[in-house]
């Protein structure tokens, strides 16, 4: 059976590389913009929080209007940056992806045209990992999630669970400020290790699950006499 399907030109075939390119790029920087606003939206909810909490502290005097704000507003927030932390995750995710696309369009452009190589700053594979590291990014270094938004969130949202944690304890047991401050870091440390774990599965989870079809030749390879 003979395929009648039409094949196109090179100069088509260019133009809509060229064309899915730009389209990639555009996602790309829509997938920016949002985690940026979204850890933004964040950021200000938990200020306006703190800022609440103080208000209501000092009009009170530590009494139980404050106490009351403190017990809906923490929860509140908390999820909030949690889930937060999962679309900026996902949304990550949707960025590497375009990525990848973005690197197998620069792999044909260089199977076309083997010269232009040398112009290319970022690797001709769509190899996840070797376009990362050509912009100084490691996700498999445990250092290097450290640098990331959605480890900020953690760390904060984590100390909104101590700070939780603690004040929660002090109303329902008052055992004193001590035991109050060992319970609050034991939350942060709880918090912290579950929203840690909880990044390490998705990262570890999306970089498995993009496979590489056009992995990058060696650069310096031996040559033979």
């Amino acid at each position: 059976m003979n395929d009648s399907r039409p094949t196109a030109d090179p100069q088509s075939i260019l133009l809509f590389m060229t064309t899915e390119h730009f389209n990639l790029q555009s996602a790309r920087g829509t997938v920016n913009a949002e985690i940026t606003s979204r850890l933004q939206l964040f950021v200000s909810s938990l200020s306006g929080t703190i800022i609440t909490l103080a208000l209501a502290a000092q009009l009170s005097a530590m009494g139980t209007p404050f106490w009351t704000f403190a017990l809906i507003l923490l929860p509140t927030v908390y999820f909030l940056g949690l889930v937060t932390l999962l679309r900026i995750l996902q949304a990550s995710d949707e960025w590497r992806i375009y990525g990848q696309g973005m690197g197998r369009i620069r792999h044909y452009f260089v199977e076309l045209a083997p010269e232009m190589r040398p112009y290319f700053v970022m690797p001709a594979t769509d190899d996840v990992l070797a376009n990362l590291a050509a912009i100084g990014i490691r996700p498999r270094a445990w250092w290097q999630r450290l640098l990331t938004a959605g480890m900020l969130i953690i760390v904060m949202d984590s100390i909104v669970a101590g700070a939780f944690v603690g004040l929660l304890l002090s109303i329902v047991q008052p055992f004193g400020t001590a035991v109050s401050a060992i319970c609050g870091v034991a939350g942060f440390v709880v918090s912290f290790a579950v929203l840690y774990w909880l990044q390490h599965r998705m990262l570890t989870g999306a970089l498995t699950s993009l496979p590489t079809v056009f992995p990058e030749a060696p650069r310096n390879e031996p040559t033979t006499t």
